[in-house]
C-alpha cells in the first residue's frame, strides 16, 4: 500500500521517515538558542529537516526543495532577496545555458560526432571510464570552473553513452555521467582554479592573514593525492560498485561521417565559449552567464542550432528549484545564527595545547566533511575557516596545512546535495542523487582513511607540516 503527499504516492515507510525527520526538527526549534541569536535553533531545524529528506530521498528532490523555502520563508530566519539569489545564481544560469547547449549538440549531431571519436579503439568500459577522467583531468587545466567544464563534456558524455549501448538508467550510462560529473568534481581539487570550491577557501583564509598559496606550490601540495590518488581511487569506483558490459563497437562508416554546417556553427560557438571560460580573470564575467549567453545564441531561428520545446521542459526548469534551495541552506545557516553556533560548539572540540599537528590535520579533515553534510560544502567553509588560527595555536598546524586539510575533508562528500556542481551535473545528465550516493559514500570514507593520512605524510615530506 502507498500513501499520498504532495501530489505523489509515497509509500507507508517514508511516510513514517517523513513525520519521524518533522518531529526531531520541532524538537531542536524549541530548545533554546545561544544569546544574541534567537532564530538559530529555527534555522538548525529547517536544515537539518531538509538534509535528512534529501540525504534519504524519501521525496524527490523538487519536493524537498519546494519545502525548505516554504518552512524558510513561513519563519523569516533569512531575508527574502539573498533566500532566493540561487534562482539567478552563477549555477542556476548553467543548467539553463548548459540545457541548451545540450540540445543544439544533440540536434545538430556535434555530441554523437565526438562521442564516436572519443570511443574509437575503446573496446572495454574500465577503459572508456578511464578516457572520461584523463580528458576531464586535461580540461582542469583549460577550463576554471568545474561548472563549465559540464556544460562542454555533458552533452557530449550523453551521446557518448547512447553510441555505446547503454540504456538510460543502466550501470553503464550511470558510470559515464557519474565519472564526468562527481568524477570531474572530485579530482578538480588538485588544481587550484579549476574549482570554485578551491578558490573561495583560499580567500576565505587570506581574510584570516594566512599566507598566499601560488598556482604552483598549490599544485605540488594538492595534486599528488588530491587530484592524481583521488582519480585512480574513482576509477576504482566506478568499475568495482558499477560494472558494466563492453562498449557497443561504432561501425567504421559511422566513424568518418562529416559535421553537417549546423555541427560546424555550434562547434565554432564551443570554442568561442570554451575561451572565454578560460579568459574569466581578464573579463571576470561569470562561467554561468557565458553559458546562458551560449544558450541564447544556440535558440536564435536563423543559426539553425535547437528548438525551445526541443530544450526545456517542466521537469528540467523545475529542477532549479532544488538547486537553489542547496544553495539557500548556507544563507539560513548565517542568518539565523546557527553557523556561528555550529563554529562555536567546533571550537570547544580544539585539542588542548601540545597535541600533535597530525591530530590537528585529520580533526579538520573530519569536520570538514561532516559538517557538510549538514550545511553543504559553502557553509562548511563559512564554519570550519574561523576555527584554523585556534587549531594552529593549539597544535601548531600551519594555516597552509590547515587550508590543505580541509580541502580533504570537502573532497569527501558522502552525498549529492553538498556540492553544487555534482547537483547541476546530475540534473543535466538525469541520474539521481540516490545513484550518486554508491559512489560518493565510500570515495568519502576512504578519502578521510587513506588519503587524509598520506597527505600528511606529503606535507611533512615538502616541509609545510612540521
Amino acid at each position: 500500500m502507498s500513501g499520498r503527499a504532495l501530489g505523489i504516492d509515497i509509500a507507508p515507510r517514508k511516510l513514517a521517515l517523513v513525520a519521524l525527520f518533522a518531529l526531531v526538527a520541532i524538537a531542536l526549534s524549541v530548545l533554546p538558542p545561544p544569546a544574541g541569536a534567537p532564530n538559530a535553533m529555527i534555522g538548525l531545524a529547517i536544515v537539518a529537516f531538509t538534509v535528512a529528506l534529501w540525504a534519504t530521498a524519501v521525496l524527490p528532490a523538487l519536493h524537498s526543495g519546494a519545502i525548505f523555502f516554504a518552512l524558510a520563508f513561513a519563519s523569516g530566519v533569512a531575508p527574502t532577496i539573498p533566500l532566493l539569489s540561487g534562482f539567478w545564481s552563477n549555477a542556476a544560469m548553467l543548467v539553463i545555458g548548459g540545457l541548451a547547449i545540450g540540445g543544439a549538440a544533440e540536434r545538430t549531431g556535434l555530441g554523437r560526432y565526438v562521442a564516436r571519436s572519443l570511443m574509437s579503439g575503446i573496446t572495454t568500459y574500465p577503459r572508456l571510464i578511464a578516457s572520461i577522467l584523463i580528458g576531464s583531468t586535461v580540461l582542469n587545466f583549460l577550463v576554471p570552473t568545474t561548472m563549465g567544464r559540464l556544460a562542454i563534456m555533458i552533452p557530449i558524455l550523453l551521446a557518448t553513452a547512447k553510441e555505446a549501448g547503454y540504456e538510460p538508467g543502466s550501470r553503464g550510462y550511470i558510470g559515464i555521467i557519474l565519472t564526468v560529473v562527481a568524477g570531474n568534481y572530485l579530482t578538480s581539487y588538485g588544481v587550484m582554479p579549476a574549482n570554485l570550491t578551491n578558490v573561495i577557501s583560499l580567500g576565505a583564509l587570506e581574510t584570516l592573514g594566512g599566507p598566499t598559496i601560488r598556482y604552483g606550490a598549490y599544485l605540488l601540495m594538492c595534486m599528488p593525492l588530491l587530484g592524481l590518488l583521488k582519480t585512480v581511487m574513482f576509477w576504482a569506483a566506478i568499475c568495482l560498485l558499477l560494472p558494466a558490459p563492453p562498449p557497443k563497437a561504432v561501425a567504421p562508416d559511422t566513424m568518418s561521417a562529416s559535421l553537417t554546417p549546423a555541427a560546424r556553427r555550434l562547434a565554432v560557438l564551443l570554442i568561442v565559449t570554451v575561451l572565454l571560460w578560460m579568459t574569466d580573470y581578464l573579463h571576470h564575467l561569470k562561467p554561468g552567464w557565458i553559458a546562458l549567453a551560449a544558450g541564447l545564441v544556440c535558440l536564435l531561428p536563423a543559426l539553425g542550432l535547437a528548438r525551445f520545446d526541443d530544450v526545456f521542459e517542466f521537469n528540467r526548469i523545475t529542477s532549479i528549484i532544488s538547486l537553489a534551495a542547496v544553495l539557500g541552506v548556507a544563507t539560513v545557516l548565517t542568518f539565523s545564527g546557527a553557523g556561528t553556533m555550529i563554529a562555536t560548539a567546533l571550537a570547544q572540540l580544539m585539542p588542548a595545547s601540545g597535541a600533535s599537528p597530525s591530530y590537528g590535520f585529520m580533526l579538520i579533515s573530519f569536520s570538514a566533511s561532516l559538517i557538510a553534510v549538514g550545511a553543504t560544502i559553502p557553509g562548511s567553509i563559512a564554519i570550519v575557516t574561523p576555527t584554523l588560527p585556534g587549531i594552529e595555536a593549539a597544535t601548531g598546524l600551519p594555516l597552509t596545512a590547515g587550508l590543505t586539510a580541509m580541502l580533504v575533508g570537502l573532497q569527501s562528500p558522502f552525498f549529492a546535495f553538498e556540492a553544487v556542481p555534482i547537483m547541476v551535473g546530475l540534473m543535466m545528465g538525469k541520474v539521481s542523487a540516490g545513484a550518486a550516493s554508491r559512489i560518493l559514500i565510500p570515495l568519502a570514507i576512504t578519502g578521510l582513511l587513506i588519503i587524509a593520512p598520506l597527505q600528511i605524510a606529503w606535507l611533512k615530506l615538502l616541509g609545510v607540516m612540521p
